[in-house]
């Protein structure tokens, strides 16, 4: 007899649409279901205290306090019903399980959109992390409180042996010592070696291990063998493209395949954790969008037992040399891991440290990173063995006390990003640019050899409680991004650079330069 949902501290929620699983797997769906009782009996032996929750099913959702899902693509509906659930339970962990035809993404909007971005929404588990209400808004989803991750399957393909795979690796799990992550796989574009070395060296101690692309002839991005891709940290920086199974290096010009999602196949160390930079780096496709009809590269690593991806929904951006956005959240991430987080919290802390480093003012490419980049895996899973978690000595009650402090510590310090951020907004173009200012932007524009000097996009940073507070803050000048930016193409892989000046009452207080990932 299943147990009955009570008002109390759980450790894990397990949230899915069992109408969606249905109507995609057809009666194979109970195979799916059985799995995930599988794996709540299997979280229970980590004494984690784990509930199914189907937010279609009126009963359960009803005793919960929860408004049930009516629609299954419905984005507000699906928000609504993980904010009311997250209430009732006050859960360490949300698992979603499906891709985005089961639990749908929250498509947010792309502020950079028409300026050399071709993305108009920004699809995003972000928002299921935040507390605030449903939005399209991505200004709105910058004080992130909650540990969430995803479990998907792939959108088109209805065998459940994908799902089963994935369940029965999570369960299988057991933390490593530190020591069995800290070997690793990487590869770069050559044009991004620099960034891609800072990287590595901030998570790893060094860079010996990178391989860069184009490098060495005898790969094609096809033909890695077991023993290259044997090391369990995986940290990848190359360009990607929408509906393609591949990441591409790049030396000007030329943009070679690095790795494609078939080369992975039975290759990869049971428990490998990756972190993709790369442009829709984490994306789920149906694999009927590519000719080859292969699956992405992030379905495939876990289908080959990665138990953990960290990857963007779309295009994605970082300096050609240095460190900033995609780089800087994906070795938080990374780092987190190595010492000892479960997956969940270790992008939970690291989306919170990303913006508080890049805060008090994000421009435009800052709020996107934070959007688009998401955990595929399950968030309770931790991989390297920390010594000072109880739950490596079999009490339960220290553990479920130790995570929720470390909850209510998290949730307060994502709080404070809302008042310690201001967020840019589209200009309405009311106010002429000074001609001193615009001047020294061209000449910007000049040594950083942009072609186009059309009219950058400019953005007004305010925060999201800035009406309240207008008053009190008429007459302070706000910080402005103005945003160039030209794009080149090659086949499936455009590229664009970007120059970002930073500019407050007609005074340059700095720049950033980005390219597309």
């Amino acid at each position: 007899m299943a147990t009955p949902i009570t008002n109390m501290l759980t450790t894990k929620l397990i949230i899915t649409n069992k109408a969606a699983l249905q109507k995609k797997y057809g009666d194979s769906h109970t195979a799916i279901l059985d799995d995930l009782k599988a794996l709540q009996a299997f979280d229970a032996t980590r004494h984690l205290d784990s509930h199914i929750i189907f937010v279609d099913d009126a009963v359960q959702m009803q005793a919960s306090q929860a408004t049930p899902v009516t629609d299954p693509i419905d984005e507000a509906q699906n928000k609504k019903a993980v904010d009311d659930l997250y209430r009732f339970f006050s859960p360490g962990y949300m698992l979603l399980i499906g891709a985005q035809d089961i639990i749908p993404f929250q498509r947010l909007k792309n502020l950079l959109s028409g300026n050399n971005d071709p993305d108009t929404l920004i699809p995003s588990d972000l928002p299921y992390a935040c507390d605030t209400p449903y939005d399209t808004d991505p200004g709105k989803f910058i004080a992130p409180t909650r540990v969430t991750g995803r479990l998907p399957d792939v959108p088109g393909l209805t065998d459940t042996a994908y799902l089963h795979t994935l369940i029965t690796d999570v369960m299988a799990s057991k933390p490593s010592p530190q020591s069995d992550y800290q070997t690793y796989f990487s590869i770069s574009t050559f044009d991004w070696q620099n960034s891609t070395q800072n990287s590595l060296q901030n998570i790893f101690g060094n860079n010996a291990s990178l391989q860069l692309f184009p490098g060495d002839a005898t790969l094609d991005g096809t033909n890695w063998t077991a023993q290259q891709l044997q090391p369990k940290t995986h940290f990848i920086n190359c360009h990607g493209a929408i509906y393609n199974p591949g990441y591409y290096g790049q030396k000007v010009a030329d943009f070679p395949l690095a790795l494609r999602s078939d080369a992975l196949q039975a290759k990869i160390t049971y428990g490998t954790i990756v972190a993709a930079e790369c442009c829709y780096g984490g994306q789920l496709f149906d694999p009927q969008k590519n000719s080859g009809k292969h699956i992405s590269v992030a379905n495939s690593y876990l289908l080959n037992h990665a138990l953990a991806f960290l990857g963007s929904s779309n295009i994605a951006y970082g300096p050609p040399t240095g460190q900033g956005l995609a780089d800087l959240l994906t070795q938080f991430f990374v780092i987190n891991v190595l010492n000892g987080a479960s997956t969940g919290r270790a992008l939970l802390e690291a989306r919170q440290r990303f913006l508080h480093e890049m805060g008090p003012t994000l421009d435009p490419y800052e709020l996107k990173t934070a959007a688009q980049f998401y955990l595929l895996g399950d968030p309770s899973w931790q991989p390297v063995i920390n010594d000072k978690d109880p739950s490596s000595t079999g009490e339960s009650e220290p553990f479920i006390n130790t995570v929720q402090n470390r909850r209510d510590n998290l949730e307060a310090r994502g709080k404070m990003l809302d008042d310690f951020i201001t967020i840019p907004h589209p200009s309405d173009g009311s106010h002429a640019t000074d001609p001193a200012l615009h001047t020294a932007m061209h000449s910007l524009l000049d040594e950083k050899n942009f072609a186009e000097k059309r009219d950058p996009k400019v953005f007004v940073n305010k925060k999201n409680n800035h009406l309240a507070k207008e008053d009190t803050n008429a007459s302070m000048p706000s910080v402005k991004f103005h945003v160039f930016s030209e794009s080149s193409a090659d086949g499936e892989n455009p590229s664009t650079k970007v120059l970002v000046v930073k500019e407050k009452n007609n005074q340059i207080l700095g720049y950033r330069e980005y390219v597309s990932r």
